[in-house]
């Protein structure tokens, strides 16, 4: 019984002895830390500290400045937005891809535009991204049957001074089968 006692005792006191120290410690590491934030501002609160956030990946980089905004332009029927998503010096028949996506939305009451980026490689300012592409569209007339297209695509993109730009698509006649 008495070795009971003994040992709960001294187990008593190592976990006092443990506490003391991780109190004493986390004291220390309190002082530190509050130190450093009297020196410096938190990254939330400097949003110019670009030191601590992780540059994007050339995939996050393309889905950020051409497909989320293309996805969009489909989806909110706003051929204007599509069309800024495209470098129009650079993109061969860009007049041709203009009358393109408005015949389609005029076609289109409604549509869906899904992707889902399977590879991007770029050298310097050139590149290309491969997409799933799953739309389906509501045409205006009643009378015709809703479009469903499912295929890989393949972007070619440029990258300039606002960001990656389109400056083509394959296959070409997607808005147009």
């Amino acid at each position: 019984m008495r070795d009971t006692q003994v040992y709960s005792l001294i187990t008593k006191l190592l976990r006092n002895v443990a506490l003391f120290l991780l109190l004493v410690a986390g004291c220390g590491g309190a002082a530190r830390v509050f130190a450093q934030a009297q020196q410096a501002p938190a990254p939330e609160q400097d949003e110019s500290n670009s030191a601590d956030t992780q540059p994007l990946t050339l995939t996050e980089q393309v889905i950020r400045d051409a497909l989320e905004p293309l996805q969009r332009g489909i989806q909110e029927h706003s051929a204007a937005q599509v069309l800024a998503v495209f470098d129009q010096q650079e993109t061969p028949d860009y007049a041709q891809l203009r009358d393109q996506m408005r015949a389609f939305f005029s076609q289109n009451s409604s549509v869906r535009f899904r992707y889902k980026v399977l590879q991007v490689a770029a050298e310097k300012d050139h590149g290309f991204a491969i997409a799933e592409i799953d739309m389906a569209a509501t045409p205006v007339d009643e009378t015709q049957l809703g479009v469903q297209r499912s295929t890989q695509m393949r972007f070619e993109i440029k990258l300039g001074p606002k960001g990656w730009k389109l400056v083509g698509f394959k296959p070409a006649d997607f808005f147009t089968q």
